[in-house]
């Protein structure tokens, strides 16, 4: 599990209008907050069904909380043993054979949802009907975008326990492009053993470290209203320093990936799953170029336009920089 997301729902009259007249439903938004209490503070499992693209897969949850520290495990209940999981400030995932697989299943109780900035980006929150979902009463909140730059959200909440349910997101033209569903949900003290299954699993732990505060730039000259950056870090990737900055608005999140090479500038690339869109566009410089890599669940437009939008003079120094 690694971490772990635009709609123009609206006539053109809404989309017109500033964001700021949007109106939220304060019970909703009273609703959207217990529900990232509960994902994070309750001890739950339960059996779901999760959905993107042409994925289609049964899946098991496990969420406790020891000593005050979360402890979550999914697992694949068909196809290919696959299991991801938090420990603490751990990250774990085991798989079969020598590879480890980075995308796959978001944990459907870990959401990292921020409701403080959710509230602060262009959503406008209401609630829907009482549905039944996994044999409970469950309340549907709609958060949906403003301004087409971001994916719309309905979660249906527990109206017992606040835990979600069932989660959708969908584009701009009201289609889901992933969606989890509880079929069981059980409530209550878990004993969650961690790759504890008959298959022998390879497992990789990953340390999750937040820093303490990261400085706010832009390294565009536009960005999408709301969003935030939350890390801006350096990595490698090969011989080569690849500059990761990661950007979120309490709910979706994007990457940009900055790399400066020796090789001839590529064609640019576009791939779609679901939600999450991965662009790719290389600027020529002297000597080579300055590759960028956009990875996240934002509008593939909305992704076009940072990155045409990037100041190169000034990331290529800060790249510089970091060698």
């Amino acid at each position: 599990m690694l971490a772990r997301y635009v709609s123009a729902l609206f006539s053109a009259l809404i989309l017109l209008s500033p964001p700021s007249f949007a109106i939220s439903s304060e019970p909703a938004k009273e609703k959207l907050r217990a529900m990232t209490m509960a994902v994070r503070t309750l001890s739950y499992s339960g059996k779901l069904v999760y959905q993107r693209a042409d994925v289609l897969a049964n899946l098991a949850f496990q969420h406790d909380v020891i000593n005050g520290k979360e402890a979550a495990r999914l697992r694949r209940l068909s196809g290919q043993p696959l299991e991801r999981a938090q420990s603490g400030n751990v990250l774990i995932e085991a798989v079969p054979g020598p590879d480890v697989l980075r995308q796959g299943y978001p944990l459907p109780g870990m959401i990292n949802a921020e409701s403080t900035q959710i509230f602060e980006a262009p959503y406008q929150i209401t609630l829907g009907n009482v549905e039944r979902i996994a044999d409970r009463s469950a309340q549907l909140v709609l958060v949906e975008s403003m301004d087409g730059h971001r994916h719309s959200y309905k979660f249906w909440v527990d109206e017992e326990t606040s835990l979600l349910l069932r989660s959708q997101t969908v584009n701009a033209d009201n289609q889901t492009l992933e969606q989890f569903e509880f079929s069981e949900l059980t409530v209550g003290p878990q004993t969650v053993e961690i790759a504890g299954g008959q298959e022998a699993l390879q497992v990789k732990v990953y340390p999750i470290t937040e820093p303490e505060s990261v400085l706010q730039f832009s390294p565009a000259s536009w960005l999408p209203a709301g969003y935030q950056l939350v890390s801006a870090l350096p990595s490698r990737a090969g011989s080569h320093r690849v500059y990761t900055l990661v950007y979120t608005d309490g709910l979706g999140s994007f990457s940009i990936f900055l790399e400066l090479t020796n090789a001839r500038p590529e064609p640019d690339m576009q791939a779609i799953l679901g939600p999450t869109v991965a662009l790719g566009k290389d600027y020529a410089l002297s000597g080579g170029a300055l590759r960028v890599t956009l990875v996240g669940e934002i509008p593939p437009e909305t992704g076009k336009t940072i990155i045409d939008a990037l100041d190169v003079d000034g990331l290529k120094g800060l790249l510089s920089r970091t060698q």
